[in-house]
């Protein structure tokens, strides 16, 4: 399956049936977020973008920490990486897929996936819950240093 064909399907998942894959992008709103999708015909794989927001005027502070502790081993985001569009400044969770992998209901669980990860950041940003969630990250500073402890890494 190709990224037109990949993305006709999904977009009609939500009811879009003219959606216009010939540059290799687009964007959809999918639960009230504009999600971009950007196809990267070198390597073959569909780059996601749902943007979450500006940073509020603390975002160099706690705020901003959370974040970059968030893109670690992808602890908070779900295998995304939280970042910020230079051009607009703009804080977004993105995620690369490999198009080879995905048929329209996988790509679609992902990317819902990946939107409700997004929305949850996007909560954050505008500040519902931040200082709950900083006092969470402060007193989870004591976890071991890898999201679910050895098992899934080898000790030597």
């Amino acid at each position: 399956m190709d990224y037109s064909e990949l993305m006709r399907g999904f977009a009609a998942k939500y009811g879009v049936s003219d959606i216009d894959t010939a540059n290799g992008a687009t964007a959809l709103e999918i639960d009230g977020m504009t999600v971009g999708f950007i196809h990267a015909p070198e390597t073959d794989e569909i780059m996601v973008v749902a943007e979450i927001g500006y940073p509020p005027p603390s975002a160099d502070g706690p705020f901003g920490g959370m974040m970059l502790k968030a893109n670690y081993l992808y602890n908070g985001t779900g295998g995304a990486v939280i970042c910020q569009n230079p051009e607009t400044g703009a804080y977004a969770v993105m995620r690369s897929y490999p198009l080879a992998r995905f048929d329209v209901e996988t790509f679609s669980q992902a990317t819902e996936a990946l939107v409700n990860t997004a929305e949850r950041w996007r909560d954050l940003l505008s500040g519902a819950g931040l200082a709950e969630d900083a006092k969470d990250a402060e007193a989870s500073e004591d976890a071991p240093p890898f999201p679910g402890g050895p098992g899934g890494f080898m000790q030597v």
